[in-house]
């Protein structure tokens, strides 16, 4: 469990650190149409809030069950978030320095929420089977 609290505040602090950097570009950014920001904030919204209910988990406020389902799912959204994002960036019309520090933060991401996701899947097998459960009794 020590190591994916761990890894879990290692996701917590870089999605922060990611996306509260995002509505701060976006806060600024006169270029984009109004429902262009919402939608843009809405989905900084989404990564926080799973950050947020992740401080929670870390804080103990969920059952082990409950928060290794919670933390699959943030995982899970993140690598698929940027892999989608990241390959469509990649085939944009963007400049090379843009492509390159999406790639970073992409490849960044998804090397803390692939070990995580798999530290997290182990641990919660572990608990079931400690608690006499089958894996499919979840």
């Amino acid at each position: 469990m020590r190591k994916v609290r761990g890894l879990l505040w290692v996701l917590v602090a870089w999605t922060a650190f990611v996306w509260i950097g995002r509505v701060r570009n976006l806060i600024g950014d006169d270029g984009l149409t109004s429902s262009g920001r919402i939608w843009r904030i809405f989905l900084a919204a989404v990564f926080l809030g799973f950050a947020a209910l992740s401080v929670s988990t870390l804080g103990g406020r969920w059952r082990s069950i409950g928060s290794t389902r919670l933390i699959a799912v943030f995982c899970i959204w993140t690598i698929t978030f940027w892999v989608v994002r990241g390959t469509g960036i990649l085939f944009a019309d963007h400049d090379a320095a843009f492509k390159a520090v999406h790639s970073i933060l992409a490849l960044v991401s998804i090397a803390i929420a692939v070990p995580l996701y798999r530290l997290d899947q182990d641990f919660s097998h572990s608990v079931v089977a400690d608690n006499g459960r089958m894996a499919d009794d979840r």
